[in-house]
């Protein structure tokens, strides 16, 4: 028997190519169905994980926002930064980080005003010259309207020209003359921050206990602008980074009026500040911490004394932005909502089952081709 040979070549060539582009086609199929199929997997588990915070800009905790009084720590790192709202709408920034984190405390003042529909910030309080309290306020001056900036008794070199008495505290940092400069050409009202100021915002106090506007002090720290605010039958103190020579003063003038239910930690929970005894009399329910990473800050003996007298410590380090509200006699803290999953995780996963499926021959159908071409030539 004669075989023809060319002919069973078309044959198997007809067969072949037929099976090459079936399998071609079915393959394209099965890989953009699987696709779909993943893609509409992760995009549910995506918002119901809290994917969608992963990716949005800085948001403010607005969970208060039907709350007469808010007061909002800021994360800026090893920094103090703080956004009050008052019951009369009104609002204070009481500093505002390091110059690094001007972007995001502008951010955090944007969403904030956006769920409360303000447009400018009332209040900006510059405790005292240093970096890391007043660097942001480049950011938020030259991109929020601000009406009234209280200042601390420190000179630029050439403020302090212009004086009759130029026997003033002068700092040169650029930072702070870049603000001072900012402050004129913006025309927002100046106020000195000296022991007796007082403001009344819709029923809340606030009340400047320190600096003495006469004293001559030898370090910036200790021209920090130290804050009592009374808000629904609860007080807030602030401390910027006042040391333990003006806590010894603020307790000789104040005594027990120092009490206070909220404690701004001065100078970031170090042993410079924050004496035992000073902490005793304010004996704060909640003490508030402005810290990063920095393993100098709190000082271990500070923790110690604040945890023994029972005081809940709240760190932006650990804690992240967050906010506090007083509601029936009792203050409560909220947080920003965080991803219930490693979302970065879900899209590295996503990404590699895409690639996968892509980007490796389909094994299953390439056997499935062997087996067809071995059939033909039997044919």
């Amino acid at each position: 028997m004669i075989i023809n040979t060319n002919k069973l070549k078309f044959k198997y060539r007809k067969k072949s190519r037929a099976v090459k582009e079936y399998w071609s086609h079915s393959d394209a199929i099965f890989r953009t169905s699987f696709s779909v199929l993943l893609t509409a997997i992760f995009i549910i588990l995506f918002f119901l994980c809290g994917g969608n915070l992963y990716f949005t800009e800085t948001r403010a905790v607005s969970e208060f926002q039907a709350y007469q009084f808010e007061v909002h720590a800021i994360d800026v790192g090893q920094g103090d930064c703080t956004l009050i709202k008052f019951p009369n709408n009104q609002t204070m920034l009481i500093d505002a980080g390091n110059i690094d984190e001007g972007k995001k405390v502008t951010a955090y003042i944007k969403s904030f005003f956006k769920i409360h529909n303000l447009d400018r910030l009332d209040y900006l309080v510059l405790t005292h010259s240093d970096a890391d309290h007043i660097g942001g306020a480049i950011d938020v001056l030259s991109n929020i309207e601000v009406d009234t900036v209280y200042r601390p008794n420190v000179y630029t070199q050439e403020e302090a020209d212009d004086l009759i008495d130029n026997d003033v505290f002068v700092t040169n940092t650029l930072t702070y003359q870049t603000i001072i400069a900012l402050i004129k050409e913006k025309d927002c009202q100046v106020i000195f921050t000296e022991q007796g100021e007082q403001l009344n915002l819709g029923g809340a106090e606030v009340e400047f206990l320190s600096p003495h506007s006469q004293t001559n002090y030898t370090d910036s720290n200790s021209y920090s602008a130290v804050i009592m605010i009374t808000c629904l039958n609860k007080k807030f103190l602030f401390m910027g980074d006042a040391g333990i020579d003006i806590e010894n003063t603020l307790i000789a003038e104040y005594g027990s009026y120092l009490d206070a239910d909220v404690l701004k930690v001065g100078h970031h929970g170090s042993d410079t500040s924050s004496s035992e005894e000073f902490l005793k009399l304010v004996s704060p329910s909640y003490s508030l911490l402005y810290i990063s990473s920095n393993k100098d800050f709190p000082s271990q003996a500070v923790l110690s004394n604040l945890r023994e007298l029972g005081s809940q410590v709240y760190s932006t380090y650990s804690e992240g932005d967050f906010a506090m509200t007083v509601s029936n006699d009792e203050i409560i803290v909220a947080h920003l909502p965080q991803p219930s999953f490693d979302i970065a995780l879900l899209i590295s996963i996503y990404v590699l089952l895409l690639l996968l499926t892509w980007g490796i021959k389909n094994r299953y159908n390439y056997g499935k081709k062997r087996r067809v071409k071995i059939i033909a030539l039997q044919d």
